[in-house]
């Protein structure tokens, strides 16, 4: 079996959140931290969350609201003849809300899922649950399962168990919960559950402000503690975001409070220690579009390698069809105004392959002595926005010159489950060597994650910078998002894109990206650090991790992206694409 078909709990293992890794002493940790609290009558038991709308409830009332500016849409109450008396959580699914409901404490103790149309909030159905022992607390859906709690309470407390069912309802596993959190729920049980982004469980207990991770193993058994995180919340009923990855809903019930929050880390917003400021080069675009052959409309995606007192810049070249396919300028280091330009290196792949419209977003990187491996994403010429982008390719040469494209399938595709990081299209980064522990080298791939679709931007164009890990260069481990937008800083509210990751001699990381924001409508490029390449620093104020903007009248008005960054002497160099995706062509730049 190679790493791409892992069976359903290898992923969940393999998808450690890296939010979550244990850090060195010292280092940055995972962190929760508040973005915004919003009035909400129901929210006493749980929330709910959707693209549009959090959906706070109470034992016998819902309300929805819409999220930016928290105005009430619908509600509902139930009747006082009503069998309904403890709604507990909630689920948006398929367009229906579904809640987690007993009679507890009442005996005999009946559980049931209510079922609501999630846009009017009209019941739908209701689902009695033969289980009569514990009660239903919480229901989540992941990896084409159905997940509920059963809780037990004070002394059972340790009885409570996590079950998974298939679609036709038939349980399929069975897991308690460890001693070590089971601690932290008395005098109570486990109130609320959702799937994280990264594959780890996050559960809560009735009032602690706290987030309990878990790992869910292959066999049933014991859940994994993995970490315990200080959250803004007060217990109750818990729910990932799934059309805005990183971002976790909660309720404080004492003041009636729906809380808005996202993973983060303890440096996430702390000083950075190598900020760059950059020069623009005066003869910029020095690789302009030719008017003619593979690039002759657009030049984008620059990688720049060296090659003796040469670069080599790889890039995405269209011709006057609309084609998109790689090329490569060589140009002496000393003179950036004259470019030798050859392409494409190879055509799109066969009808129906994950490649067979567009070849873009070049990476090159020599494997050894003797080998070049080149990603690049493929577009299969299907799909709606960014799923038309189901996977990176590889393409191998000797010399770095003359390449041979494999017809294998990509070697990193979309995970095609909604709620996590690349859930319906992937797209390049960067790639880099780190020393292990035994004195071997593993491969970490910097790469775009495409979470979401839709009509509006935020959904549009969301974009999450992933990690994934190999030894060969060909079979990778999946290790989740290791950074998703800034929603408090507007050139980085909508996505982040693109990561140039380079490490310093003394272990620094350090990543260049493409942001999205509402500022400029368009791309921008930022900046930033981290001790682990996990963990990643962006400043302490909006703008502290800006680099380059859309500037002057010209080129580069309307948006700046795609840099890639090499070392030159004492300083660092930055090639980068402009206006329309590289219709003006590549630019460069030099630090100061």
């Amino acid at each position: 079996m190679n790493r791409m078909q892992l069976s359903f709990s290898n992923r969940i293992v393999v998808a450690v959140a890296l939010f979550l890794v244990a850090p060195a002493c010292g280092a940055a940790e995972p962190s929760i931290r508040e973005l915004n609290r919003f009035a909400a009558a129901e929210a006493h038991q749980a929330v709910a969350v959707d693209a549009t709308s959090y959906y706070a409830i109470s034992s016998r009332a819902i309300g929805r609201y819409e999220k930016q500016t928290n105005q009430p849409i619908a509600n509902w109450t139930a009747p006082a003849d009503s069998t309904i008396q403890h709604l507990n959580s909630g689920l948006v699914y398929d367009g229906r809300l579904y809640c987690a409901h007993s009679n507890w404490p009442a005996s005999p103790l009946k559980n049931t899922l209510e079922i609501f149309d999630a846009a009017t909030l009209k019941p739908l159905e209701s689902k009695a649950f033969p289980e009569s022992e514990g009660a239903i607390n919480w229901i989540d859906r992941q990896h084409d399962a159905w997940w509920i709690v059963f809780a037990f309470y004070g002394e059972e407390a340790s009885r409570t168990q996590l079950v998974r069912y298939d679609d036709n309802w038939k349980p399929t596993g069975h897991w308690t919960f460890p001693a070590s959190v089971v601690e932290r729920f008395l005098p109570n049980s486990n109130s609320g559950g959702s799937f994280g982004p990264n594959g780890n469980l996050y559960v809560t207990g009735h009032d602690r402000g706290e987030l309990y991770v878990l790992e869910v193993p292959e066999a049933d058994g014991e859940l994994i503690h993995v970490n315990t995180l200080a959250a803004p919340i007060a217990g109750q009923g818990i729910a990932w975001d799934r059309s805005d990855v990183g971002s976790l809903y909660g309720i404080v019930r004492r003041n009636k409070e729906v809380v808005a929050m996202q993973m983060s880390n303890t440096e996430e917003f702390t000083k950075l220690k190598r900020p760059v400021e950059w020069v623009r080069n005066k003869n910029n675009p020095v690789i302009p579009p030719r008017g003619e052959g593979f690039d002759a409309t657009r030049c984008m995606n620059p990688w720049v390698v060296r090659s003796g007192d040469n670069y080599r810049v790889f890039y995405a070249g269209r011709d006057k069809a609309g084609t998109h396919t790689l090329g490569m300028a060589t140009s002496a280091i000393g003179d950036l105004a004259d470019w030798e330009r050859t392409g494409p290196l190879f055509g799109s792949g066969a009808p129906g392959s994950f490649d067979a419209k567009w070849c873009v977003l070049p990476h090159a990187v020599k494997f050894g002595d003797a080998q070049w491996h080149l990603y690049y994403t493929g577009n299969a010429g299907r799909g709606v926005g960014l799923s038309s982008f189901p996977g990176l390719g590889v393409a191998t040469s000797s010399d770095g010159i003359n390449w041979t494209r494999s017809d294998r399938p990509p070697v990193l595709a979309p995970s095609g489950e909604y709620g996590t990081p690349d859930a319906i299209g992937i797209a390049g980064g960067s790639l880099i060597a780190v020393d292990q522990p035994d004195g071997s080298k593993q491969w970490w791939f910097y790469y775009t994650g495409c979470p979401t679709t839709g009509k509006a931007h935020a959904l549009n164009q969301q974009k999450t910078i992933c990690l994934a890990v190999s030894d060969d260069g060909i079979h990778w481990e999946k290790r989740g998002a290791v950074m998703v937008r800034n929603p408090e800083r507007d050139y980085e509210n909508i996505a982040v894109a693109g990561p140039v990751v380079l490490r310093d001699d003394d272990g620094m990381y350090r990543m260049w990206y493409s942001a999205i924001g509402t500022r400029w409508g368009f791309y921008s490029i930022a900046y930033a650090e981290s001790d682990d390449g996990i963990h990643w620093r962006r400043g302490v104020e909006s703008d502290d991790n800006l680099q380059l903007t859309p500037n002057g009248s010209g080129w580069e008005k309307q948006m700046v992206e795609y840099p890639t960054v090499i070392r030159e002497g004492d300083h660092l160099r930055m090639f980068y694409c402009g206006n329309g995706y590289g219709t003006t062509g590549i630019g460069t730049a030099v630090s100061k």
